[in-house]
């Protein structure tokens, strides 16, 4: 990872560590973290981990995330955000013991949706990019980090400026952490 690149990044809700070593940026989430609104069900989260850059015009983020063992429910991705009640996020989860599923969540005016599928094999580290134009915004992610599969497209609210990057959550009560390989923004 260029770390000179992270200078343009700041926390929203810090983790409980962070550690560098020579390739990555290593990211402990607390337990009992998410960002997750469901007004029906009474829920609404927003205590992960939020690494990003705020963006005023078109962009390209792409970024890359290795873990050794997901835990349930455990989550890392992409997150673009205007506030705490607009926002979307993708990331590979573990649904169920042993099942990785890529997973989205796209929400506005503080409702959740919910979007997965389960992969057809385990991986221990998954690409993810967003490229934004004007209001539209459209997901791929890889698991090789050559070939980009679209994933999703959405609109969000006329806003100018925009959080973009890398999150990570923990919603159960066992450790997590994984590691940020690469964060690079383009346009």
């Amino acid at each position: 990872m260029q770390f000179e690149t992270l200078e343009n990044f700041e926390w929203l809700n810090d983790p409980e560590n962070v550690r560098f070593d020579d390739e990555a940026m290593i990211v402990y989430a607390k337990p009992e973290t998410d960002f997750w609104q469901s007004i029906h069900r009474g829920v609404r989260k927003d205590n992960g981990h939020f690494f990003y850059s705020r963006l005023g015009d078109d962009f390209i983020l792409t970024l890359n995330w290795k873990y050794d063992k997901l835990e349930q429910f455990a989550q890392c991705g992409l997150m673009i955000r205007t506030d705490d009640r607009n926002w979307f996020k993708v990331s590979i989860m573990n649904e169920v013991m042993g099942k990785e599923v890529l997973v989205s969540s796209l929400t506005i005016d503080g409702h959740s949706d919910w979007c997965g599928f389960t992969l057809d094999k385990n991986v221990s580290e998954i690409w993810f990019r967003a490229q934004r134009a004007g209001n539209d915004y459209t997901i791929f992610y890889s698991l090789d980090g050559v070939v980009f599969t679209r994933l999703r497209m959405f609109y969000l609210k006329n806003i100018e400026e925009v959080k973009a990057g890398a999150y990570i959550a923990n919603p159960g009560e066992q450790e997590f952490s994984a590691k940020l390989a690469s964060i690079k923004m383009g346009a």
